[in-house]
């Protein structure tokens, strides 16, 4: 998810809850990968139905829709609010 996301950022986030939460094109979620046993971060480029289009910021690198199609709302762990930036400390 480079630029936006870096190895090492704090993210916080809402569980993801069917029926009542709202997916919107730019938000960034977190998700089940529908082919893989793992947990990913990827942004939401279209909202259909029960499924969604998903795109990473680094478009040339990133594994997304792209490769794995529309992934099922019920692959969607939650949906991030916000990141915490941790200034690097200069020691003198």
């Amino acid at each position: 998810m480079l630029p936006s996301l870096k190895e090492g950022d704090v993210l916080f986030f809402k569980i993801y809850k069917i029926g009542k939460s709202v997916l919107k094109p730019g938000q960034i979620v977190i998700f089940n990968h529908p082919l893989k046993k793992i947990i990913c971060i990827k942004r939401i480029s279209l909202v259909n139905q029960n499924n969604i289009k998903l795109v990473g910021d680094n478009i040339e690198y990133s594994e997304d829709s792209n490769q794995f199609g529309l992934l099922n709302n019920e692959k969607i762990i939650g949906i991030v609010t916000s990141k915490l930036i941790i200034p690097k400390l200069k020691i003198f």
